[in-house]
């Protein structure tokens, strides 16, 4: 990759400072390189999104340094186009740099690799999914939830205690306890149809979401397909004996969980019941019915 623009978005207070530290080393190795950093921090996510909105065209690269919620706004962005993505993680959940394979837990040398990959002009290619509902189209590169699971998202993402995968465990605890089930279409590359009353459908690019939960423990994103995980209604009690089994991939076995793979999913609501707002990447993705397309290669990765 030549030396050009460089967008460097920042989240200081990631990992407990650690997003800061990390930030301004990635600031001083790109302008060692030769790169020109515009700086795309913002004040918030938002903030954030529209500096990188007035800039993506001109850059060759987005280099983020947080956690999963600044990384979707960087995803957004670039997927699509042929700016390259770095990603140095610093949060506390990290599943879309675990879900790319990249190096967790080591912010300093998450910088040197994306620099690395910068100098020698070096990326990958993987895919990332094209999400449609009534308000946005979008993009996201792991997981969506559309059932109890975007109801813990959802509620995650309220508390700021306990931090960490601790704050997923509790919520999750806390929704299974009173868990409800919605009645869904799900519509696989148009012409599959299943009606399921479901406590989840988890449509998948790569393993994890909630901090490590291996929902999708053999999606790939490299393969141009979706891991669609189905979890049949169960009561409250069952659900939760069912949660342990999540989070190292053991659920697969459980006959209430169904695997099907799909390049185009839909989601539909049966019968007028409720739904939960589905999430993508971790953030809310507007409402169903919802429609998920894989990209083969749409994103590229500095690696």
């Amino acid at each position: 990759m030549h030396r050009g623009r460089v967008g460097l978005l920042v989240n200081p207070t990631a990992g407990r400072g650690a997003g800061r530290v990390a930030g301004l080393r990635a600031l001083g190795e790109l302008r060692q390189l030769g790169h020109t950093v515009v700086d795309l921090t913002g004040g918030d996510l938002a903030e954030a999104r529209a500096h990188l909105d007035a800039e993506v065209a001109a850059l060759d690269a987005v280099v983020v340094v947080g956690g999963d919620g600044l990384v979707h706004v960087a995803v957004e962005a670039v997927a699509g186009t042929a700016t390259a993505l770095g990603v140095v993680p610093a949060g506390t959940g990290n599943d879309l740099a675990r879900g790319l394979d990249l190096e967790l837990g080591d912010p300093a040398l998450a910088v040197q690799r994306v620099s690395a990959a910068l100098r020698e002009g070096r990326s990958r290619a993987v895919d990332a999914v094209r999400v449609r509902t009534a308000e946005r189209d979008g993009w996201f590169v792991s997981i969506l939830a559309s059932g109890v699971d975007a109801l813990i998202n959802e509620r995650a993402n309220a508390w700021r205690w306990p931090s960490g995968p601790s704050r997923y465990t509790l919520a999750a605890i806390t929704e299974l306890a009173r868990v409800r089930s919605v009645a869904l279409r799900v519509v696989l590359d148009g012409d599959r149809v299943l009606d399921v009353d479901a406590l989840l459908v988890a449509v998948a690019n790569t393993r994890s979401y909630g901090g490590g939960l291996r929902m999708a423990p053999d999606a790939d994103p490299t393969d141009g397909l979706l891991d669609v995980v189905v979890v049949d209604a169960l009561p409250a009690a069952r659900a939760l004996r069912l949660f342990p089994l999540v989070r190292p991939g053991r659920h697969l076995s459980h006959p209430a969980v169904h695997v099907h793979r799909a390049r185009s999913v839909r989601l539909e609501v049966r019968g007028g019941s409720a739904s939960p707002r589905p999430h993508a990447d971790g953030e809310p993705a507007g409402s169903l019915p919802v429609t998920c397309e894989v990209v083969p290669g749409a994103l590229r990765v500095l690696a």
